[in-house]
């Protein structure tokens, strides 16, 4: 089973119209996604992970690398 960060670059591919590859580390915004794009894309997360993301929780995600330690820690 491939692992979180993996799947989640795939739903980035998928849902997300990006020119470039994201970095773990660097805030949504700066990849160019708007903070819509960013609640819906958490939404389809939790459909493809089968998770709950509360809103108190998503607020705390800044980035991707903070959302694959998130998903880690439900998956767990």
């Amino acid at each position: 089973m491939p692992g979180t960060e993996s799947r989640l670059r795939a739903l980035i591919d998928e849902h997300l119209a990006l020119d470039h590859e994201p970095s773990l580390t660097g805030g949504f915004a700066d990849s160019g996604i708007s903070s819509m794009d960013a609640v819906a894309f958490m939404r389809i997360v939790e459909r493809e992970f089968n998770v709950s993301i509360p809103p108190e929780d998503c607020g705390k995600i800044g980035t991707f690398g903070e959302l694959v330690a998130h998903l880690d820690s439900k998956m767990g």
